[in-house]
Order: structure tokens, then sequence, then C-alpha cells
């Protein structure tokens, strides 16, 4: 049990890292004309579509790497349950909204902290980190 609990650690610290290195990069792509919409810090449906891509990505190696680390299947349900319950936490977390026109040149670290998404897609992730790693990790053990 105690490898199926170090499993799912290890494989949520894969997922995050995942997230910060392909946000990053959809960061530098896109940049903030690209990530939010003209002049407001509402994110733009390219930022969407690319982040659920991210999302989906970044779970399905942590289910990898969860069904190579654990020492069974409870493994990868333990990392599902983490990560429903952040997510849950997350989308129920009152997120104050950035007033005021955005700046033509903010960074990412001001975006990330400023920006505003739809209520729906903070409820999604944790229903594409699920079906990420349950694919990531059903992979394997076939």
């Amino acid at each position: 049990m105690l490898r199926n609990i170090l499993a799912a650690i290890v494989s949520y610290i894969a997922i995050v890292a995942v997230l910060f290195a392909l946000s990053s990069l959809l960061w530098l792509m896109l940049g903030a004309s690209g990530a939010f919409q003209p002049g407001t810090w509402e994110v733009a449906s390219g930022w969407i579509l690319g982040s659920i891509a991210i999302g989906f990505v970044g779970a399905y190696i942590g289910g990898r790497v969860c069904a190579r680390v654990a020492h069974d299947a409870k493994g990868a349900l333990i990392l599902i349950g983490i990560l429903v319950v952040l997510g849950v936490v997350s989308a129920l977390m009152p997120v104050e909204a950035a007033t005021g026109p955005r700046p033509d040149d903010v960074g990412m670290l001001e975006a990330t902290m400023s920006a505003n998404q739809p209520t729906w897609l903070t409820w999604l992730n944790p229903v594409i980190g699920v079906v990420g790693i349950w694919l990531g990790s059903r992979k394997l053990r076939d």
C-alpha cells in the first residue's frame, strides 16, 4: 500500500511538472495577445483548447508514471482520488476576478494570477485528469 501511495505522490509531481512545462510553452507560442481576449483578462478560445489538451497530456503521463511505480491498480485510483479532491476544492474556491484593462506586455506569472477562466473549465479539469490518468495507467497494465 505504501508503494501505491508513493506512486500517486510521484505521479502527481510528474503531472504538475508536465503542466508547468507545457503551459509555459503554450504561453511562449501564444503570448498575451493569443491567450486573452483583446484588452481583457478573459482567456481566449485558443488558450482554452490548449489548456484542455495540456491537461490531458499531463494526466496521461502521470497515469503512465503511476502504473510503472505502483504495486497494482490501486496506485492509479489513489492518484485519481487526489486529483478529484484537489480539482473540486480548486473549483469551489472563490476567485477574485482581475479588473481593468489588460496591458499588452503582461508576463506569464501576472497572467496566471489574473486570468479569468470560464467556470465550466474549472469543473472540466478534474474530469480530463481522471480520463487521462485512467488511460495512461491502463495502457501499461494491458
